[in-house]
């Protein structure tokens, strides 16, 4: 969570800047300009006592922030990025199983899955190819296996997303459905003869899961995209 994201710590920080620099410039004690000498305000600004008063608030408002800094900001930082490591673990699962169309993939701990299908540049990729529906079958079988049997832990995991802010709750939503759908598919795949077999990665009508296919090239094309959301990323329609 940087700080410059969130509001309500952005405004908190630019207050805690212009107090330190408030502080910095009484304690200085530079010059009057000429123009104030012998002004009201002039009289106000080098005034002992005002200056006391100014100095102790501004003070205290850096204080007050590091306090804030340390007690509050920094915990909650980590809490969030050990929270986004566990929801970002989960959508992995599936990437990584298909990428590396992994037989296993959906008895994999979470923990050991690999987290480079989460970047930028392998998401752009992959969605590409899933629109065009260049990707073979087994990928897209063995993801398949994966989001069913993750399903319950991406319903499990929405109060971990909730607790990040309301924005990724409604993006976890999202996602969840988008995971639902495509693990609907499970179970329901068409028998294939073995003289059959040559023709599953083509597109000849004879391919007997050549609508079976497209449907799950379809269903991991909107989570890819849902995942792209889920990490801010503002990556080009043209991949």
């Amino acid at each position: 969570m940087g700080i410059l994201k969130n509001k309500k710590d952005r405004n908190l920080l630019i207050l805690a800047l212009c107090a330190f620099i408030v502080l910095c410039l009484v304690e200085v004690g530079f010059s009057l300009p000429r123009y104030f000498v012998g002004t009201s305000l002039g009289d106000l600004l080098t005034n002992s006592s005002f200056k006391n008063i100014v100095s102790g608030l501004s003070l205290s408002i850096v204080a007050a922030y590091i306090f804030y800094l340390f007690i509050d900001l920094m915990p909650r930082a980590r809490t969030e990025r050990d929270t986004r490591v566990v929801l970002d673990s989960l959508l992995a699962a599936i990437l990584d199983a298909y990428a590396r169309c992994r037989v296993f993939g959906h008895e994999t701990a979470i923990s050991h899955v690999d987290k480079t299908v989460l970047s930028e540049d392998w998401l752009s990729e992959n969605r590409s190819l899933l629109k065009d529906q260049k990707v073979k079958f087994l990928p897209l079988k063995f993801a398949l296996q994966t989001a069913d049997s993750r399903l319950e832990d991406f319903r499990h995991a929405l109060p971990l997303a909730v607790s990040l802010s309301p924005r990724d709750a409604m993006q976890w939503l999202v996602i969840i459905d988008k995971v639902r759908l495509f693990a609907e598919n499970y179970g329901s795949q068409p028998e294939v003869k073995d003289e059959q077999f040559h023709l599953v990665d083509t597109d000849s009508d004879e391919n007997p899961l050549k609508l079976y296919k497209s449907d799950l090239d379809f269903r991991l094309l909107e989570l890819v995209e849902q995942t792209i959301e889920w990490r801010g990323y503002r990556t080009n329609e043209n991949g």
